[in-house]
């Protein structure tokens, strides 16, 4: 029996899908102007990043530009352009099919696989693989760089970072280094104006102590099996204290497959739902075949003898021994403190990275509005005349709890996901 851990679920493994299914002339996307290619960020070990952005379809000479970042860490950006909210979808045959809830609506949407050796993204010399969240920040500063010089005309427009999952370490930490190099009046100014992350990995020391509570009030599992993960965390609480982030790991992963093995085989992404297939518990083996057919492959540009994979394990296991655990909430104070403005959400389903632990470590940060944040009541957020979920917000902070969704929210609420980004990219009330 598969044993699963929250390493392989933020991961969801490395999987190299071979095209087994082919379409006759594979299908690309050619209703709207796109980017692609890569921009190397390290020459010393010959880093590249590939990129793959998506024009506005509404105005994309005013639009704000976004990027999205998928965690892993090292897992595809790809993954969320045909799973989640990019604007095709990929058919069990390989067709191609409109997503009508697509980001880029009303915005540039450019995602990257990052860190190289993520997703066609890749590195030359194996010592080049990225060990912590300072090299994350300081590759993508030198990728903007270089991507608003080959695109000088979203130099001056609205610019956001967004991302989901262990992207709850990314995109702090690259939108707060975006901010200190602005502010140092280095390089080429960005226009950043804010970052939303989606269903975060922010604080491993507050969100390793919430998966009992989460699956004990959901009835997955039962008062033992609550002590026995409260025992367990205890040691994982000892070593991020003591700065054993090595052992942290270990120890924080054991209270995870406590939970999950006492609440059997249901989707961790989702508790609606069992795990089907296993152990990613969602089919992305398209996703994998339509990428890696040679027409694409060359129509994107990959260089020979590289292939799309959905997790990279080389750019994984550069995390275990310290980052994975640390904490990157100081990186949201930043923001904050600059008047940045920051959107946290969770969907309610969600087991691996829930609701309950991102309130917690949201009411455990210290900043200038935290008392603020703390006793501001829940609001309701409408989407569509309906209510799609509920809120909490002080300055330029806003956490939201999507109803009726799982980790990937906009995989789950396509409209009233593209509905969520939508007033926070444009600044409008969520009431």
């Amino acid at each position: 029996m598969l044993k699963v851990t929250i390493a392989t679920i933020l991961a969801v493994v490395a999987v190299v899908a071979a095209a087994s299914v082919s379409p006759k002339v594979p299908e690309f996307p050619s209703d709207v102007v796109q980017h692609y290619g890569y921009i190397e960020v390290n020459a010393t070990y010959g880093a590249y990043l590939f990129y793959w952005g998506f024009e506005s379809q509404h105005n994309p000479a005013s639009d704000p530009v976004v990027i999205w970042l998928t965690g892993g860490p090292g897992c595809s950006s790809e993954l969320a352009l045909f799973f989640e909210n990019g604007p095709y979808t990929v058919n069990s045959d390989l067709s191609l099919k409109k997503n009508p809830w697509s980001w880029n609506k009303n915005a540039t949407l450019i995602f990257v696989d990052q860190p190289a050796g993520t997703g066609f993204s890749y590195v030359e010399d194996q010592d080049g693989y990225v060990t912590d969240e300072a090299q994350v920040a300081a590759d993508f500063w030198v990728f903007l760089q270089q991507f608003m010089k080959t695109y000088p005309q979203y130099q001056k427009q609205p610019f956001f970072v967004t991302g989901e999952s262990f992207g709850g370490h990314y995109v702090p930490a690259i939108s707060a280094y975006i901010v200190s190099q602005n502010l140092g009046k280095q390089g080429i100014p960005i226009n950043f104006q804010g970052a939303a992350v989606g269903n975060g990995w922010v604080d491993p020391k507050i969100q390793a102590g919430s998966y009992q509570a989460f699956a004990y009030a959901h009835g997955l599992i039962d008062e033992d099996t609550v002590q026995q993960a409260d025992q367990q965390y205890q040691t994982c609480l000892s070593d991020i204290n003591n700065g054993d982030y090595g052992d942290a790991f270990s120890d924080c992963t054991e209270v995870f497959d406590i939970v999950l093995e006492a609440a059997g085989n249901i989707n961790y992404y989702d508790i609606r739902t069992q795990c089907n297939p296993p152990p990613l518990c969602y089919d992305l083996d398209p996703i994998g075949e339509y990428l890696n057919q040679p027409s694409i492959l060359q129509k994107l540009g990959i260089p020979s003898g590289i292939t799309w994979q959905t997790c990279s394990d080389a750019v994984y296991s550069g995390f275990e021994s310290a980052d994975f655990e640390e904490s990157y909430r100081f990186d949201i104070k930043y923001l904050l403190k600059n008047n940045k403005r920051v959107l946290v959400y969770n969907g309610n389903y969600d087991l691996i990275c829930n609701f309950y632990g991102t309130s917690a470590l949201l009411n455990d940060m210290s900043w200038s509005g935290q008392q603020q944040f703390v006793n501001a009541k829940n609001q309701t957020w409408h989407s569509g005349g309906k209510v799609a979920g509920t809120f909490r917000q002080a300055q330029t902070l806003t956490y939201m709890v999507v109803h009726n969704a799982g980790h990937m929210v906009p995989h789950d609420q396509p409209a009233n996901a593209l509905d969520l980004i939508n007033r926070f990219l444009f600044n409008k009330p969520y009431n």
